[in-house]
């Protein structure tokens, strides 16, 4: 905080100051000098940024997000052992990664098991911009909202609805799940990209644009990727590589 805000930290935490009075008496250069470690230096931090104690913090009464973090933990520790039964990886001295989720509780926007419902659910939505049932909708998976997609009666200067509610809502970066398209919309800044929606049929295929009509059914661990991909800040240099890898006349900010 000294080094790249150039925070005083002497003069943001009064308690800070009434320590070096009382052990440097009335110097001037109270604010220069170090001070013996009173207590340990994370109390001392979690003071400075008013934090509670380390012992509230991991208190499962009065915390129970991090109570339902570690559960989730245990949760993906049990499914991988149920999973991992053989002679060998059940080996002697033989110690295999277990992979867990990423620890947050972020996540994209709840979706329904299968894709018709979902369907039926986006027919009766209102955009909030123009106050009707959107023609092409897709929803912010950010936000749970929807909005007009590639639609006239939501764009402004040739900007479309998903390129100004991505500023409001994702600063930069976009994720819109097309209904009717059955796929992705990926944006940042005035570039874009595509991808399958994480809906796949019986045989494990996806359907780009609804061709086939098969049932759909939530892949979560498509979903999963998804979400990986937006907490790891990678969607910039994802839809940066579509474009490179293909010829992309742009538009992106018309949609």
């Amino acid at each position: 905080l000294n080094l790249q805000y150039g925070l005083d930290v002497a003069g943001e935490a009064p308690w800070l100051q009434a320590e070096r009075r009382q052990v440097l008496g009335s110097s001037d250069d109270y604010g220069t000098q170090v001070l013996p470690q009173s207590e340990p230096e994370c109390a001392r931090l979690l003071k400075l940024l008013n934090l509670p104690a380390l012992d509230q913090i991991f208190d499962p009464a009065s915390q129970p997000a991090t109570l339902a973090l570690a559960e989730s933990w245990l949760r993906d520790l049990s499914a991988f052992r149920q999973r991992h039964t053989s002679p060998i990886s059940l080996g002697a001295g033989y110690t295999m990664a277990v992979p867990v989720a990423m620890p947050t509780l972020f996540s994209l926007v709840e979706l329904p098991d299968r894709f018709d419902v979902f369907f039926e659910h986006s027919a009766k939505a209102c955009c909030p911009r123009c106050n009707g049932v959107p023609n092409d909708p897709a929803l912010c998976l950010l936000c749970g909202g929807f909005v007009c997609a590639q639609s006239f009666c939501c764009e402004e200067d040739g900007v479309g609805e998903c390129n100004m509610h991505m500023k409001t809502c994702g600063g930069t970066v976009g994720l819109y799940l097309l209904v009717k398209k059955c796929g992705l919309l990926l944006l940042h800044h005035d570039n874009g990209c595509f991808m399958s929606a994480p809906y796949l049929d019986q045989h494990g295929e996806v359907d780009l644009g609804l061709r086939r009509g098969r049932p759909l059914y939530l892949n979560k661990t498509r979903y999963e990727e998804l979400r990986r991909l937006v907490l790891a800040q990678k969607i910039p240099v994802f839809v940066a590589r579509k474009v490179d890898q293909s010829f992309d006349i742009g538009g992106w900010v018309s949609l």
